[in-house]
């Protein structure tokens, strides 16, 4: 359907030093693989005290998609890049430049994208309208062209009215072949809200990427690379990367035994399901240790409840509130809460014996993934809609976990009506303006819908590509490096 993208405005400080670029090797500034064009004249008159000279545009090597302006400056000004292009406005964040060398990594901007540049300064620091502020260079560039193979989306709704506010950007990963839950090329993606890329990264040697997140700290992003499925090791080579948004590597971390999910507590140590033949564990990695510790054990939970069903997870999600972890299974249905502290089986429910109800029956999950708690204590998980007959879709459903009671009540849910089904995989988040994300993994799809069941944003891969772990970024230029 026709889309008009609205205007992008990205105003948000960046804290850059005063000749230092505002990104890493992503941002070029080496002359790159294209000339965006030196400043209209040569720079401004400088009766403000401030002169522009030989600002030019160019693009970055590791990511093409990112642009650096860079440009020699007479006077201190706080400085800003405009640009334009598909009918969008986007801004870098202003900041405040000193005499000397100075460079602008741009970020947001879509593959294959002609843009029009100006660079632009204030000296009295009133952003109120640029419409009177000085542009002191100008330019065409073109970003580079789409990673070779790197599966992009279709943009099949949008109703930027109501969809999540903060939601600029949308961080994921995804299988350039078909065949659902099968091995190949995993990308890490960035889109934005049109579905055009605008950062990509492909994970090496058919490693599987597929649980992104955000670290803990807010600064950076961290992407697993798990070879259980790829090298059939059993995860011995798995491992999480904490990584700059422009590719500069804070660390690589072992995680031995890493297949599906695995997350971070406040204090940076990460937690993942470790597999062990048709057993798992519940482990950790404290950050800077080297010792992987024990926090739960499957195959003694299942000894005890009486289950002699195999062990394998799909989901780990951690309540900060409480120190404690939803563990979801597929291998048998079932969702078991996990206090940290004291590796206890708090409640579960699902098909190992002994767990909890649902009420009513019919909303019992099966093959579900992406569980995690609510704000309001309800937990929210994507599941086949199976009313104890063949899946033929798949939904998100809440339930408010009555502990009294010893069940799970529905209290909402969506996808009845959708013939949207995710063979393996998915997620379903609540957004902060109260949206639900669904992401139907298998099925290559998402959906952002309102609290009354309407879709107001959903893309699709197409085919039967692996859509992996999703979640919304606001502002891209929080993922670059510190600077000094």
């Amino acid at each position: 359907m026709p889309f008009a993208v609205p205007t992008l405005l990205s105003l948000a400080l960046l804290a850059c030093g005063p000749d230092e670029p505002a990104g890493g090797d992503g941002g070029g500034g080496d002359g790159g693989s294209q000339d965006g064009g030196a400043a209209d004249g040569g720079g401004q008159p400088d009766d403000d005290g401030v002169r522009i000279i030989d600002a030019t545009a160019s693009l970055g090597e590791t990511f093409q998609s990112f642009v650096t302006v860079s440009w020699t400056q007479e006077g201190t000004a706080t400085t800003w890049v405009e640009l334009s292009y598909d009918d969008d406005v986007l801004l870098t964040p202003p900041r405040l430049t000193q005499p000397g060398a100075n460079q602008q990594l741009v970020l947001g901007l879509p593959y294959s994208e002609p843009v029009d540049w100006r660079l632009k300064y204030d000296v009295d620091g009133d952003l109120a309208t640029t419409d009177d502020l000085v542009t002191a260079g100008a330019g065409e560039i073109i970003t580079g062209s789409l990673p070779e193979g790197l599966p992009t989306p279709a943009l099949l709704q949008a109703d930027p009215d109501r969809w999540e506010p903060t939601g600029t950007y949308l961080l994921g990963s995804m299988n350039q072949d078909g065949g659902g839950w099968t091995g190949g090329t995993y990308w890490k993606f960035i889109v934005d809200r049109a579905g055009r890329v605008v950062w990509a990264h492909k994970t090496p040697d058919q490693h599987w990427s597929i649980y992104l997140r955000v670290a803990q700290s807010g600064d950076h992003l961290l992407w697993d690379e798990a070879t259980y499925w790829s090298d059939w090791d059993g995860g011995l080579g798995s491992t999480v990367h904490r990584w700059y948004l422009d590719g500069t590597e804070i660390e690589e971390i072992a995680t031995p035994g890493l297949h599906h999910a695995f997350t971070e507590l406040p204090d940076g140590t990460l937690v993942w399901g470790a597999a062990e033949d048709a057993s798992e564990r519940l482990v950790k990695r404290e950050s800077g240790s080297d010792q992987v510790q024990t926090i739960w054990d499957c195959g003694d939970f299942h000894a005890q409840a009486g289950s002699r069903d195999s062990c394998q997870s799909n989901t780990l999600y951690h309540h900060a509130e409480t120190d404690t972890f939803l563990y979801s299974f597929y291998t048998t249905d079932t969702i078991v809460e996990i206090d940290h502290a004291t590796g206890q089986s708090l409640w579960w429910a699902g098909g190992v014996p002994g767990g909890y109800a649902f009420d009513p029956p019919e909303s019992q999950w099966s093959w579900q993934h992406g569980a995690n708690y609510l704000d309001d204590g309800h937990l929210l998980t994507s599941t086949e809609d199976t009313h104890f007959g063949p899946a033929d879709h798949t939904v998100a459903r809440e339930y408010q976990v009555d502990h009294e009671s010893g069940a799970l009540v529905e209290v909402w849910s969506f996808g009845d009506g959708f013939d949207t089904y995710a063979s393996t995989a998915g997620e379903a988040h609540r957004l902060p303006g109260g949206n639900t994300l669904h992401n139907y993994g298998s099925h290559g799809s998402l959906k952002e819908v309102t609290p009354d069941g309407d879709v107001v944003w959903e893309l699709s891969w197409g085919g039967d590509r692996l859509l992996g772990r999703t979640v919304f970024l606001e502002d891209l230029y929080t993922f670059l490096p510190p600077t000094e």
